[in-house]
């Protein structure tokens, strides 16, 4: 697990391991490209990955000054390519493994308010549609994330109605059930 949080990295790194997972937090800022390929190549140097998941995301912005808008599109667009680059040498070299990009519906609609946060999500879901294209010949696996409106601390601060909001719980086991089977584009 990565994140610039410690509070909450250490959290979740917690109730990962009381369900039985072996976990490694490291605090690490996404949009440092150094930082991130130090950090996931000494994770997997330790244990070699078969799933990286990239969510790397905030939201908000949109209206924002461009310096605010740059921040966003660093995180949401280059946290994600400095989480997964880094690996994809040592994934083909093996000739396994899955990489799970977190996109959103909103990749393929603007609502009012979030054109930079749509933008961003537009970008990680081509970026990783063309990087199933070129990967999965050569036997990684990825899958694009597109979810719809999920309970969590981001969207409840949404000022607008949203439709057919999911509970994180069954959202996260459909995504589950959905990478094991290797889909290429989940959403719902």
């Amino acid at each position: 697990l990565f994140g610039r949080d410690e509070a909450r990295i250490r959290a979740v790194a917690e109730a990962a391991r009381a369900r039985g997972a072996l976990v490694a937090a490291l605090l690490a800022e996404v949009t440092d490209t150094e930082v991130m390929a130090q950090a996931v190549t000494l994770v997997d140097d330790a244990h070699p990955l078969d799933l990286v998941i990239a969510n790397a995301g905030v939201a908000g912005a949109s209206l924002g000054s461009g310096e605010t808008i740059a921040r966003l599109l660093a995180i949401n667009v280059m946290g994600v390519v400095h989480t997964v680059e880094p690996l994809l040498p040592r994934l083909v070299a093996r000739g396994s493994g899955q990489i799970a990009l977190m996109s959103s519906l909103a990749s393929f609609v603007n609502r009012p308010g979030t054109a930079a946060y749509c933008a961003s999500k537009a970008a990680v879901r081509i970026w990783g549609e063309g990087l199933r294209e070129r990967l999965v010949p050569q036997g990684v696996q990825v899958s694009v994330i597109c979810p719809g409106f999920v309970d969590t601390p981001l969207t409840r601060r949404n000022g607008f109605p949203m439709p057919m909001l999911m509970a994180p719980e069954p959202a996260a086991e459909l995504i589950k059930a959905q990478l094991a089977r290797g889909v290429a584009r989940i959403a719902f």
